[in-house]
C-alpha cells in the first residue's frame, strides 16, 4: 500500500511541474493556447515591461493580458508538495511505515508498530516532533555552553603559552649576556693578573740575571787578589811597601757585600701577587660549587639503607660501600630486609620528581644497580621480585644485561666504573649513563605508583658497589 502510494504521489508530480523551471507548480497561470507556467517564469518569458512572445512549449504566441490564474493546478501542486513531503520522511525499516514516534532510553525514532513491540513497550516513547522539539533545545544549550567554553579557553591558553613563550625568550637572552658579562669580567681580571704576574716575572729574570753577572765579577776579583796577595807576599821589603795600598784597597773592595737579588719590596709585590691569585683560585672554586649546587638540583646523596641489606653483604660505615663476603652476619631477620637474594636498598626513596646518583662499580662483574619499588619481595628468589625492578647488570662475562627474566644482552661495550642512574617519576623514565662522558646506555619504561627507592645487587665476592659523593 505505501508503495502504491508513492508511486501516485510521483505521478501527481510530475503532471504538476512546470516545464521552465522544474519545480511544482507555484502560482500558475493558464495561456490561450492550453499551456501552464509558473507565474514568474511566464514574466520572465515576456520580459519587463510585458510584451507578446511565443509559447514556451508549443510557440504559439501569448498575450501579456490573455493570461488567467489558475486556482485549481494550484491546489494540486499543494497537494503534490504536501505528498513528497510526506514521501520523503523516513520511514521504518522493518514494517516501511512512518517513523512519527520516538524512544527516549533507547534514543531511536520508532514506527506505531515497532512501539507495540516487547523492546519498546516498557519504555517512554514520545511524539516525534516532541522529541525533536525538547532535544533541539538540549542541543541549543550544549551549543550555547560549548561555544562560551571556547572562547575563554582559547585567550587563555594563547595567553599563558605566550607568556612562557615570552619568560623563554627573556631567558634566552638574559643567560647568554649574563655569562658574557660574567666572561668580559674574568678576562679582564685575567689580564690584570697575568700581567703584574708577567711584569714581576721580567724583574725578577734581569735582577737575577743581574746578580749572577756580578756573582761573576766578585770571582774574578777574588781570584785576582788572591793571585796579588800571593805575588806580593815573596817580594822584597821597599818593593812590597810600594803599592800595598791599592792592594788593601781592592781587598776592602772585595769585600764589600753583593747586593741580594731579590729586594724587599719585589718580595712584597710577589708574596702580595701570589696571595691574589690564591685568592681568585679559591674565590673561582667556590662559585663553581655554589653553581654547581644551585644547578645540579636533581642530584641525590644516597645512601644504603643496612635495615634492608642482605645478611651476605658488608657495609661501611658511612653507608656507602657494599661487598660480598661469604659468612653470613647474624642480623634481625625484618620484614624489611633482603633475605631471598644479595640486595639492598637506598634510605632515600622518591616519590615524584627527577633524581639522580651515581655509582662506583669495582673490577670482577657481577652486580647490578637501579630502581625498585618499596612492595618489591624481600623473602622471595629474586626471580619472584624482578617484575618490580629496573636495573643494569654488570654480567661476570664482562656484558651488560637487563635485569630481568630473560635478560636482553646490550650492545654497550665501554668499560663502566662510574654509572648514572636518572629517575623520572612522572614520566616513568629509568636511564643509565657512563657518568664520564654521559653517554646513554640503557632507558627502561614503567609506570609509577608508589615509592621508588635505589635498588643495589650484588653477587661476585671480587668486587664492590660504592655510592658517589
Amino acid at each position: 500500500m505505501a508503495q502504491e502510494v508513492l508511486a501516485l504521489g510521483k505521478q501527481l508530480a510530475a503532471e504538476t511541474t512546470c516545464p521552465l523551471c522544474l519545480e511544482l507548480f507555484r502560482q500558475p497561470v493558464l495561456t490561450a493556447c492550453g499551456h501552464s507556467f509558473c507565474q514568474q517564469c511566464l514574466a520572465a518569458v515576456l520580459g519587463d515591461p510585458p510584451r507578446p512572445a511565443a509559447c514556451p512549449q508549443c510557440r504559439s504566441p501569448v498575450q501579456p493580458d490573455s493570461l488567467r490564474p489558475s486556482l485549481s493546478l494550484g491546489a494540486v501542486a499543494e497537494l503534490a508538495r504536501a505528498m513528497e513531503g510526506v514521501a520523503t520522511r523516513a520511514r521504518c525499516p522493518q514494517h516501511g511505515s512512518l517513523m512519527e514516534l520516538f524512544c527516549e532510553p533507547c534514543a531511536a525514532p520508532l514506527c506505531a508498530l515497532c512501539c507495540s513491540g516487547l523492546r519498546h513497550r516498557p519504555h517512554r516513547v514520545l511524539p516525534a516532533e516532541e522529541a525533536a522539539r525538547e532535544l533541539r533545545n538540549t542541543l541549543q544549550s550544549n551549543l550555547v555552553f560549548l561555544q562560551k567554553q571556547k572562547e575563554r579557553l582559547k585567550p587563555k591558553g594563547d595567553q599563558k603559552s605566550r607568556d612562557l613563550l615570552m619568560t623563554v625568550m627573556m631567558e634566552l637572552k638574559r643567560v647568554p649576556e649574563t655569562f658574557k658579562e660574567l666572561q668580559e669580567f674574568l678576562k679582564e681580571q685575567e689580564e690584570i693578573l697575568v700581567g703584574q704576574l708577567e711584569q714581576v716575572s721580567q724583574e725578577l729574570v734581569k735582577r737575577r740575571c743581574e746578580y749572577s753577572s756580578r756573582v761573576l765579577e766578585r770571582e774574578w776579583l777574588l781570584d785576582m787578589m788572591i793571585a796579588q796577595i800571593k805575588e806580593k807576599q815573596d817580594q822584597p821589603v821597599v818593593e812590597f811597601l810600594m803599592d800595598v795600598g791599592e792592594i788593601l784597597s781592592s781587598c776592602k773592595a772585595a769585600r764589600a757585600p753583593i747586593p741580594k737579588p731579590v729586594s724587599p719590596k719585589l718580595q712584597r709585590s710577589v708574596e702580595s701577587l701570589s696571595e691574589m691569585s690564591q685568592r681568585v683560585v679559591d674565590m673561582v672554586a667556590k662559585i663553581t660549587v655554589n653553581l654547581r649546587s644551585e644547578m645540579d638540583w636533581e642530584r641525590e646523596q644516597v645512601t644504603l639503607d643496612p635495615e634492608t641489606t642482605s645478611p651476605y653483604l658488608m657495609l661501611s660505615r658511612d653507608h656507602k660501600t657494599i661487598w660480598h663476603e661469604n659468612r653470613k652476619r647474624n642480623l634481625p631477620d625484618t620484614s624489611k630486609r633482603f633475605t631471598g637474594s644479595f640486595s639492598a636498598l637506598g634510605s632515600q626513596g622518591f616519590t615524584s620528581g627527577r633524581h639522580y646518583w651515581e655509582v662506583e662499580v669495582g673490577k670482577g662483574g657481577d652486580c647490578a644497580v637501579g630502581v625498585a619499588l618499596e612492595s618489591v619481595p624481600r623473602k622471595e628468589s629474586l626471580s619472584l621480585a624482578m617484575e618490580k625492578i629496573w636495573a643494569l647488570r654488570l654480567a661476570w662475562d664482562g656484558q651488560y644485561r637487563t635485569f630481568s627474566v630473560p635478560p636482553v644482552r646490550l650492545a654497550f661495550r665501554e668499560e663502566l666504573r662510574r654509572i648514572r642512574v636518572h629517575l623520572d617519576y612522572e614520566a616513568g623514565r629509568v636511564t643509565f649513563y657512563n657518568a664520564e662522558n654521559m653517554a646513554q646506555i640503557l632507558q627502561l619504561e614503567a609506570t609509577f605508583t608508589e615509592e621508588v627507592l635505589p635498588y643495589f645487587w650484588l653477587w661476585s665476592k671480587e668486587t664492590h658497589i660504592r655510592l658517589c659523593d
